[in-house]
């Protein structure tokens, strides 16, 4: 995987300039190193670093959303007589939707840790 296309896909999902994105980098590296983490042990990383990459862009921007969405950023804007607001919910469940899809596309690379089979007695 590679830091460089993961951040400069999360600032075209985010829409940030590289100016911008500086403070989130580590975001970047932080999701990076989770996708890392969770590759199947026969999964040779350079043979799938665009989905990867892809999917580590895909993480961060979700948590860069969550991080905004908890009280960082701007909610409203008013100019005028205009007024525009941004719902939190919507943007995190957007947000979130990239990360499910982004996820989807690389599940045959990653270790299914969201499953648990339990026998009730």
């Amino acid at each position: 995987m590679d830091l460089y296309e993961i951040i400069k896909r999360f600032s075209i999902i985010s829409g940030l300039s590289s100016d911008e994105i500086a403070p989130w980098t580590s975001i970047c590296e932080d999701a990076c190193i989770e996708i890392r983490k969770n590759l199947r042990e026969n999964v040779v990383e350079e043979d799938h670093s665009r989905r990867l990459n892809a999917a580590a862009a895909a993480l961060a921007f979700y948590r860069y959303i969550l991080y905004r969405c908890s009280g960082g950023g701007m909610e409203a804007f008013t100019a005028g007589e205009i007024r525009i607001k941004t719902d939190s919910k919507v943007t995190a469940k957007m947000a979130y939707s990239i990360w499910m899809d982004a996820k989807h596309s690389v599940s045959d690379l990653l270790k299914d840790n969201e499953f648990m089979f339990e026998r009730i007695v």
